[in-house]
């Protein structure tokens, strides 16, 4: 579905939180409600500079905001979010399992777009 139907043109938003950035700002700005929020945390260096510079800008003009989300790195980040899986309030969702001999299968799958979750290698 992700590849077959543009979210942009479905509807609007309150929030859109973007983690490949593959839409042009316009588009995401196209589907935010008046007073919503995008936040790009990922996606090429181009796609995350035209955010922070024709989305901010797009953003002030039409009452979106537009901006990228920076994350801390390191565990202390993400203790709560690891406590939240270890406990089972958290799961993630694995789309296939491959064996190692089967990584460029993998790939593929996951460079196609095809993949709905996670795709996991076996080492074994």
């Amino acid at each position: 579905m992700h590849r077959r139907e543009d979210f942009t043109r479905r509807g609007r938003y309150d929030l859109v939180l973007d983690l490949v950035a593959h839409r042009s700002v316009f588009a995401y700005r196209r589907a935010l409600a008046r007073g919503g929020r995008y936040r790009c945390a990922g996606g090429t260096a181009r796609a995350l500079l035209r955010v922070v510079t024709v989305g901010s800008v797009a953003a002030r003009v039409t009452g979106r905001r537009m901006g990228v989300l920076v994350v801390r790195q390191g565990p202390a980040s993400f203790t709560r979010l690891a406590d939240l899986c270890v406990a089972g309030e958290v799961t993630i969702p694995v789309d296939r399992t491959y064996a190692l001999d089967g990584v460029a299968e993998a790939l593929a799958h996951v460079g196609e777009g095809r993949a709905l979750g996670k795709v996991v290698v076996e080492i074994r």
